[in-house]
């Protein structure tokens, strides 16, 4: 059975949080409402007679992401997070208003940290050691190595295709460097320009790479060997580090 939510009643939340962000410097815009499936407009002659739709449009003035929140009656919430090379989106099941409160605040916290970024993933069995066994996703984003336990379909909102790309295509990810951290230790995000020399080796069945970084940490990223991490790898690192790459 789904619950339905009364628009008029999730608005007047939505204004109590509008009147807060807006202190808080950000940029917010008035409620949008929809009538009859038309397009999301501002209630410009008091409240909508039975809205189908209610929507906020929100950015911060050091946000890599304007972010949008739709509500339907059925409970149906979309929040899309738009960057500078795409957008990414998830859709969530509001049952209360109390849950439209949580959804509203959790969005606008994840908003200060996302960036949305092209990313291609280079192995879907990468683990961090021998006796790390759960498989994770190796990503490489313009700037830096990011590998997750589980991966980032599973983890973080992404792009409107719900398989895991193929590993020669790129795709659109939201990436907050913190979460990624934060949601597992076995979780890491390498950084290119921090990176004081790296080691590429290949064995018959695993292939690697070992990172010392120049504040000493060291990484070690494990990956099956038929897939393509190494050689993508190389040529993207070697133009970065030279010399400081052993192969």
């Amino acid at each position: 059975m789904r619950h339905r939510i009364d628009l008029h009643l999730a608005g007047a939340h939505l204004d109590l949080r509008r009147e807060r962000w807006l202190t808080e410097g950000l940029y917010v815009s008035p409620a949008l409402w929809r009538h009859q499936r038309g397009s999301y407009a501002p209630a410009e002659h008091g409240p909508v007679t039975a809205p189908d739709g209610l929507a906020v449009r929100i950015a911060g003035p050091d946000w890599g992401v304007v972010l949008s929140v739709e509500l339907q009656p059925d409970g149906t919430a979309a929040l899309a997070y738009r960057g500078p090379v795409g957008w990414v989106q998830e859709r969530i099941r509001v049952r209360s208003l109390e849950a439209w409160d949580t959804l509203l605040d959790d969005a606008v916290q994840r908003a200060y940290g996302l960036k949305v970024q092209h990313a291609q993933l280079l192995a879907a069995s990468c683990t961090t050691g021998w006796l790390d066994w759960l498989h994770g996703e190796l990503w490489l984003l313009p700037d830096s190595l990011v590998r997750m336990r589980g991966g980032f379909i599973d983890s973080f909102v992404h792009s409107l295709s719900p398989r895991v790309p193929e590993h020669t295509a790129t795709t659109v990810i939201g990436y907050d460097p913190a979460a990624v951290l934060g949601g597992h230790r076995t979780n890491k995000v390498i950084p290119f320009d921090g990176i004081a020399h790296a080691r590429l080796h290949r064995g018959l069945t695993t292939s690697g790479l070992t990172v010392r970084m120049t504040d000493g940490t060291r990484h070690k990223l494990l990956w099956l060997s038929y897939e393509p991490a190494r050689r993508i790898l190389t040529d993207r690192l070697l133009p970065v580090l030279g010399s400081r790459l052993t192969r």
